[in-house]
């Protein structure tokens, strides 16, 4: 089968995740949105100062240092196969299928970096970190949006802060999420009990989806509340305090099932093996739940012949748009199958030691 990738500048990208380790924390994201003086918001503007405002921003951001090799994409013509990519690749529940004319991305080859220009606001800014580096990550995330700063005013009031399209997310305009992957919480049925423990109105938890009562893949996305009011190195701080409790629970959590030989949970732990290897086919939502199961039942050592690494980057590319990334061309109908396939494949070797 013939593979999308080639000079393809959205799906060469470099995945981040290949080398994530981390068994509970997968994931933080950080954004920024700027609007920039002299230009009515997004949804005001005309189709030829829209062009305008791509023309000036893209012309900084194509020579900004702190990018490696930037490419500039029109939404028109992006392809539905590159924007769903866009949103897998950066874990953000917007969707970009609707972009259109006079809307843009800009990526790098980093795969870290994505700037979108007129969706809501001018510019938004996205970094992707996989390491856990919050601080860095943010510190990453300020030379890119200082830097085009000197070239372009941003809209700023001394009383509200960054001005954005959405009144909500003025101040800082800063949006930080982190994805907690908490299989020994969720199968022992104790998160909620520890959410409602920590419970703190300066952040909100959903699922991947952006559905608070929908876990899927036994992922938390914890996000800011609030962007006014509070400065961004509070925000930064205060998430890294909060997730860090999630995550001492579910160690400790993983500890005690550990001790205590859970049967119930090596139950689920095989059951989830099996589905992964014997299906035929099988829909993503089905194969990140079990995926999960199987990283628990590693760090347990109730499962041989792959690593956490290795699990964590199945996780993230038997999505839809990165599967078809790596597989080449498949019917509709061949997904599930194809996906099936693919998770066996990389199975091949694993074995069950309970």
């Amino acid at each position: 089968m013939k593979k999308n990738n080639g000079s393809d500048p959205v799906l060469k990208q470099r995945k981040p995740w290949e080398e994530n380790e981390n068994t509970v924390w997968l994931a933080s994201t950080l954004s920024l949105n700027r609007n920039v003086e002299k230009f009515k918001f997004p949804m005001k503007l005309d189709a030829e100062r829209e062009r305008q405002l791509i023309g000036v921003i893209s012309k900084e951001l194509m020579a900004n240092k702190y990018l490696v090799k930037p490419t500039l994409i029109s939404a028109e013509q992006a392809t539905p196969l590159q924007k769903q990519f866009l949103v897998e690749h950066f874990l953000t529940t917007e969707s970009f299928q609707q972009a259109h004319a006079g809307e843009a991305f800009i990526i790098d080859e980093s795969g870290e970096f994505l700037i979108t220009l007129n969706v809501h606001d001018h510019i938004h800014f996205q970094l992707l970190d996989v390491q856990g580096e919050l601080e860095s990550a943010w510190n990453k995330l300020v030379q890119i949006e200082t830097s085009l700063g000197s070239s372009v005013n941003y809209m700023f009031s001394p009383k509200y802060g960054f001005l954005t399209a959405d009144f909500n997310q003025c101040g800082t305009a800063l949006n930080a999420a982190v994805f907690l992957q908490v299989p020994a919480l969720v199968h022992t049925e104790l998160v909620d009990a520890v959410l409602e423990q920590l419970v703190d109105d300066s952040f909100y938890v959903t699922g991947i989806q952006g559905n608070p009562t929908e876990i899927i893949g036994d992922i938390l996305v914890v996000q800011n509340n609030y962007t006014l009011g509070i400065s961004e190195e509070n925000i930064i701080a205060n998430l890294r305090a909060f997730t860090t409790k999630i995550l001492v629970e579910e160690n400790s959590t993983k500890s005690k099932i550990r001790h205590e030989d859970n049967a119930e949970i090596k139950d689920r732990v095989s059951r989830a093996f099996g589905i992964l290897i014997h299906s035929y086919q099988i829909e993503a939502i089905e194969a990140l739940n079990a995926i999960s199961l199987l990283k628990l039942g590693t760090e347990l050592g109730w499962m041989t012949g792959i690593t956490i690494k290795d699990l964590n980057k199945l996780f993230f590319n038997c999505r839809r748009a990165h599967l078809l990334q790596q597989c080449g061309d498949v019917k509709q109908e061949e997904i599930l199958h194809t996906r099936a396939e693919f998770i066996h494949k990389t199975l091949s070797n694993v074995k069950l030691t309970i």
